[in-house]
């Protein structure tokens, strides 16, 4: 089954647009005169609603007139999709566990197989600038406490 770029910005749309009216349904919408909290969720929420029915509107007539569509997600594309998005799910489980240090060499090095054509002296490489980057930015420049290693041996 191939989903097209189109279908799948329209269903994004209808998605996100009806959450976000959920969400703000929860805070009010108040009146006119005084709008609640929930009011401007609330309109965005319909406005990406009815783009997405836009969307899949134009979709719809695009494929009845048999116009070719574009693949969402291409096989050449599916590798680095899933390994980027492994290697940030791998970060956010490991922060907290494992310390700033081994969740940053978990994302490179994860991602580092999103590119099949890398050479294992470019990934450390970018292992030691990434991680050094990091550690003088958050840790010492703005002073966020990090735990840079938190495993106990």
């Amino acid at each position: 089954m191939t989903i097209h770029a189109d279908l799948l910005a329209a269903l994004i749309f209808l998605v996100f647009g009806a959450l976000a009216i959920a969400i703000g349904y929860g805070y009010g919408f108040g009146t006119m005169a005084a709008l609640g909290s929930g009011a401007m969720p609330m309109l965005v929420g319909a406005g990406l609603c009815v783009m997405g029915v836009v969307q899949l509107v134009q979709t719809r007539a695009a494929r009845q007139t048999g116009e070719q569509l574009v693949s969402a997600f291409s096989r050449r594309g599916t590798r680095p999709l899933l390994f980027i998005l492994g290697a940030i799910l791998a970060f956010g489980l490991l922060i907290d566990r494992l310390g700033l240090l081994p969740a940053l060499a978990a994302l490179v090095g994860i991602s580092w197989f999103a590119d099949a054509g890398g050479r294992k002296l470019e990934l450390l490489a970018v292992l030691v600038a990434v991680a050094t980057l990091i550690v003088a930015i958050f840790y010492f420049g703005l002073g966020i406490p990090f735990r840079l290693v938190a495993w106990r041996f």
